[in-house]
């Protein structure tokens, strides 16, 4: 029986050793994919000064908000920090505490996936070796075990492993990053050309996730924010995201039941659902893509109701410079560290 014992304590030891192996080894082979960013977004969270408001959430965020005109009118730079619907809430929590800085404001028009629904989508997990190693590195060591013993596949390894020795990987993102600036230079994206639906025969509250019961995933998201605003100084704003489509709501106990949680947890919303639903005909490629006719209708919308809410718009004094500059001062180090190669 001693022997049993000892063999299941030393089996289960081993495996833990070898788990806690596979996370530094996914640790090494991603560094060099969070030393130099893959995209704009994440290169302006790390380079543009607080004070700052940042916008964060999935795509709709980044077609559905105007972020030059909030700048405008607070004389605040601005960052769209978003990506896309398939990150999960943990990382993205987990990666705006990682980057927020005392005095920033964070405007989060989370999609309601996140409300509704608790998914690791596969296509997420292919990527955390390049395109998304920021989320998997900014969560802590005991949840970047947990993924990389549930999620984490051998081709993920292989991968993570062949990008850590391409020789002209810092390069590569450095270009990307220069060309993103270029057309984007707030971190976010617009493409009225994407006219070409992708959800024909999906009822657009079924893809939205805009109806059932809050998962527990958001409740607890919602403290965490509730601690980063209490401890860190770092003002937080639930607002709604931008949609387009016809039958998209067919309630609003959702949007209820989300207010309540937040304000339970000292967090401001701003806004109503009409804020920022629109006709079908303003729609892209999903019900979550507007045109940039209603970006601009939604932003205008969102800063009246920003500038009405208590405290918005009190910023510490400030020499005012724009994102635009600071992203192309801050490029300008890293292009020169990163010079082309010499073909």
């Amino acid at each position: 029986m001693k022997t049993l014992a000892t063999f299941l304590v030393a089996m289960a030891l081993g495996l833990l050793s070898a788990a806690i192996a596979l996370v530094g080894t996914y640790d090494a082979f991603t560094s060099a994919n969070q030393s130099v960013p893959f995209d704009h977004s994440k290169f302006l969270i790390e380079t543009v000064a607080s004070p700052r408001i940042v916008i964060d959430g999935g795509s709709s965020s980044m077609f559905g908000i105007v972020p030059v005109m909030i700048e405008k009118e607070f004389r605040v730079p601005v960052v769209v920090a978003a990506d896309n619907a398939s990150i999960p809430l943990a990382m993205k929590i987990h990666r705006i505490i990682r980057y927020a800085r005392r005095g920033d404001i964070l405007i989060l028009p989370l999609e309601w996936v996140y409300y509704t629904r608790s998914e690791m989508p596969s296509d997420f997990i292919d990527k955390t070796p390049d395109e998304y190693a920021s989320y998997y590195g900014s969560l802590p060591f005991l949840d970047r075990l947990r993924f990389v013993v549930q999620s984490v596949s051998i081709h993920n390894v292989s991968d993570a492993f062949r990008l850590y020795a391409k020789p002209s990987l810092e390069r590569d993102h450095v270009e990307n990053i220069g060309k993103l600036l270029k057309s984007f230079p707030y971190g976010d994206r617009k493409d009225d050309s994407r006219r070409r639906s992708s959800v024909a025969g999906l009822v657009c509250s079924d893809y939205l996730g805009s109806e059932g019961p809050i998962v527990e995933d958001m409740r607890w998201a919602a403290r965490e924010l509730r601690q980063l605003q209490d401890r860190r100084g770092v003002r937080v704003y639930i607002t709604w995201p931008a949609i387009a489509g016809e039958g998209c709501y067919r309630n609003e106990d959702l949007q209820r039941d989300a207010r309540k949680m937040f304000a339970d947890n000292g967090i401001a919303t701003v806004g109503d659902l009409a804020d920022s639903a629109f006709a079908a005909s303003h729609m892209l490629d999903t019900y979550y893509h507007v045109d940039n006719a209603a970006a601009e209708i939604r932003t205008r919308r969102l800063i009246d109701r920003l500038s009405r809410t208590p405290g918005f718009s009190e910023f510490d004094d400030h020499a005012y410079r724009s994102t635009i500059d600071q992203g192309a001062a801050a490029f300008q180090v890293l292009a020169d560290r990163y010079p082309p190669s010499m073909k």
